[in-house]
């Protein structure tokens, strides 16, 4: 890594620190469904560095071979991603891929979250932490209200603005540095830059107060499309934050704990 271009995140952190300020990070990385090489690497740079990674896991494609796996792994919770990862919107819409959108029965929906959080808590018991992952960062705001009444404690899309507010119950902690950029259904890593760029634009204004100190700041991957480039981005990330006094990466369990 480019350590001049590294260094605006190093000065950033430096700056949490001389204001007294705890500097709370968090992992997610989407699209788990079953064992595989890419996850074996994952589940190696989490050891290695000890940064536990909340698994956005599709309910309706995980089964035993994948619970076996997260069992053998010490850094690795389960969240909900949406429930068969499928685009319901109409062809040819312009309106991008949905699958918690209203372009079905809200009931179909809403059941389909329900089944999927009942088959993730069996297969995954403690380790699952009921968060709502939608797929493609998208869910229809009307159905945020039935997210808590379901028994989701929280939220984890990627809004850049334009937020709605969610309801009493449902905390949310966003993907703010996507280290993938996707064009025509293709990944690849979206750059050094643009990367750092992102993480210390979330951390600088939390440090101001312009925005809510208390979400955690997200480092978004996909372990199925990951180049060699986004790997390399993110273990150097882990390797100097690991390392830096007063940077925490928090467990997902602890962003959205058991009720008391």
């Amino acid at each position: 890594m480019n350590h001049d271009t590294l260094n605006i995140l190093v000065q950033e952190l430096d700056a949490y620190e001389k204001a007294g300020l705890p500097v709370e990070l968090w992992w997610r990385d989407d699209d788990a469904a079953e064992p595989t090489v890419e996850l074996d690497r994952l589940i190696r740079l989490s050891d290695q560095y000890d940064v536990p990674c909340g698994l956005a896991t599709i309910p309706a494609r995980a089964g035993e071979s994948l619970r076996k796996t997260v069992s053998g792994a010490a850094h690795l919770w389960i969240l909900q991603h949406g429930y068969a990862h499928v685009n319901h919107a109409p062809s040819g819409s312009g309106m991008g891929a949905w699958e918690l959108g209203l372009h079905r029965p809200k009931s179909v929906v809403l059941d389909e979250l329900r089944d999927g959080m009942l088959k993730l808590s069996q297969l995954f018991k403690s380790r699952f932490v009921p968060a709502l992952v939608p797929p493609w960062n998208r869910i229809d705001p009307q159905l945020l209200f039935y997210l808590p009444v379901l028994g989701f404690r929280g939220l984890s899309a990627s809004y850049k603005k334009d937020r709605p507010t969610p309801p009493v119950g449902l905390r949310v902690a966003d993907a703010h540095c996507d280290v993938l950029t996707w064009k025509k259904k293709e990944a690849r890593f979206a750059g050094l830059e643009r990367c750092l760029q992102s993480l210390v634009q979330h951390l600088k204004e939390k440090r101001l107060g312009t925005v809510d100190r208390s979400e955690p700041t997200c480092l978004l991957t996909h372990h199925l499309e990951m180049d060699q480039d986004a790997w390399q981005f993110v273990e150097d990330i882990f390797a100097l934050t690991t390392f830096h006094t007063g940077v925490t990466w928090l467990v997902p369990a602890a962003i959205w704990p058991q009720p008391k």
